[in-house]
Parts: C-alpha cells; structure tokens; sequence
C-alpha cells in the first residue's frame, strides 16, 4: 500500500511508497518525521489510518474533481449550442456520449481510502479490505472538520495539540 499524507509541520505533500517496509514517514521538505502505526495493516488488510491512527476512513475514486466538473461541463456547454443551433439529435447525442465516458471513469478508476482526521491518503492492494470503510459521511466529515479548526486555533494560542494516546488505545 502507499501512502500521502500532508506534513504537519509545514503542510507539504508526501509519499510513503511501500507502507509495509516503512516504519517512519518523513517530510520531504522540513525533515520532521513521524512513526507510522504499520501494526493496523495486519495481513495486508487496513484497520485504521497508519499516519494517525484513527478508525475513521472512507473511500472515494482516486480521480481528480476538476478534471470531472470539467468534463460535465465541456458536456453541458457543446449540447448546449447544439441546442440553440436546433440540432436534438446532436444535442443528445453529446449528452449521452458524457454520461458514458463518466461511466468508463468510474469503473476503470480505482478506489482510494482516505482519513477524515488527517486527510492521508491510502492506496493499493488491501486500502478497503471487504469494502468495511464506505464513502464519505458528511456527519462525520464535519466533526473532523471541526476538530482541525479548533486545534488551529489552539496551535495559534501556542497550546499542545499532540494527542496524549492512540485512539485505539482504551482509556486508562
């Protein structure tokens, strides 16, 4: 499995390419470095977000969301002259033509599985392991939204934002 995660010291993007070889993820940039949580990928088999450790994920197409809205609309904007240019059958035709290249997209382009806590980003063999994460909860996205907010603020205060334990790990 591979995985992106967004350095929380300086918000830069990087890559863990193997996920089971590596026990440390690194920023790229600033160097500042975390352990991984590779005991919840047991058997190939993701449990929990190995940057944060959160049993919180879900899963969405691996597609870029410009790139989508971009197609529907170049969709919308050609049926649409020929609309105007009195051409249905064209009109439709354009329509139809950009529902299935959604629909190629969207069986040819695989899942990823995504962290609401921290945002990373997991990919490859075992990320969904009998589909148990499912697509986003807008609910639960939210209170993680929530969550990042208030801890911003709390980093601008200069308190502690590390959390003490794993969530996992039951209360003592």
């Amino acid at each position: 499995m591979e995985l992106t995660f967004l350095c929380p010291n300086c918000g830069v993007v990087n890559h863990v390419q193997s996920l089971e070889a590596a026990g440390r993820g690194a920023c790229s940039k600033c160097r500042v470095g975390r352990s991984l949580h590779c005991e919840l990928v047991e058997d190939g088999q993701l449990r929990a977000c190995p940057w944060c450790a959160t049993t919180d994920l879900y899963v969405q197409k691996d597609f870029p969301q410009g790139l989508g809205l971009f197609i529907v609309i170049v969709g919308f904007v050609i049926s649409t002259i020929f609309w105007y240019l009195v051409m249905p059958l064209f009109t439709y035709l354009v329509l139809l033509a950009s529902a299935l290249v959604d629909m190629v997209l969207y069986y040819r382009v695989p899942d990823v599985t995504i962290c609401y806590r921290c945002l990373s980003q997991i990919r490859g063999a075992g990320s969904n392991p009998e589909n148990r994460f499912h697509p986003f909860d807008l609910a639960v996205g939210e209170r993680y939204r929530q969550e990042r907010l208030r801890i911003e603020e709390l980093r601008k205060r200069g308190g502690n934002v590390e959390p003490s334990s794993s969530p996992l790990s039951s209360p003592p």
